[in-house]
């Protein structure tokens, strides 16, 4: 074997070994971002909703964000995939998707006056029963023992996203360690059961 041909192939077993090291690498940063992408995932499925009562009328949600790919979302999360297509929306178009369970739970304390309503030309008095506050307005008439009307309650719903780091020097952050999601409502009889938002991978 010439002294040229054992060049050729030790160069190509370096090669060799330099292409595998390349692609050992690689599998293991990927390997590595699946592991804390399922231990981030698995910690915001685990932690509970954190409530924090802001003030006598907003409260706060927070929660962290799950990362899924397009294939993991349409196959845990098919009922919501479902209600997207409906929408009109292409799953494979979506950035990131959110739910927001609410649930009202309103006291009523509303004034009851008589007043007179028209059936069939006559004049007829019932009672009136009327509320209105900045968080709940009531209007509706009791006939016939019935109370017959409409209830509203305004409430907006404030969302931001933060990040939270795994460091943290004065000023300098390094590494995250995980994102939130904040969401607020305005109405104090509007409470936020669950919140959820998934960040999808493409």
């Amino acid at each position: 074997m010439t002294k040229i041909s054992l060049n050729k192939i030790l160069l190509l077993i370096a090669l060799g070994l330099g292409v595998a090291t390349y692609s050992l690498y690689n599998w293991g940063s990927r390997m590595k971002e699946e592991r804390n992408t399922y231990r981030s995932n698995t910690h915001a499925l685990l932690a509970n909703v954190e409530h924090i009562r802001i003030d006598s009328a907003m409260m706060a949600s927070t929660i962290q964000v799950l990362n899924l790919s397009l294939d993991e979302f349409e196959k845990y999360r098919a009922e919501d995939a479902a209600i997207i297509k409906k929408m009109g929306v292409r799953i494979k178009d979506l950035e990131a998707a959110g739910r927001h369970d609410v649930e009202v739970n309103a006291p009523v304390d509303a004034t009851v006056k008589d007043t007179t309503v028209i059936r069939d030309t006559l004049k007829v008095i019932v009672k009136a029963v009327k509320m209105d506050t900045p968080y709940i307005k009531l209007n509706g008439i009791i006939e016939d023992n019935h109370l017959k009307g409409n209830i509203h309650l305004p409430v907006h719903l404030h969302q931001v996203f933060w990040v939270e780091y795994k460091h943290r020097f004065l000023w300098w952050r390094w590494k995250v360690k995980a994102i939130h999601q904040t969401i607020t409502s305005d109405n104090p009889y509007v409470e936020i059961k669950y919140t959820e938002l998934i960040n999808l991978k493409k």
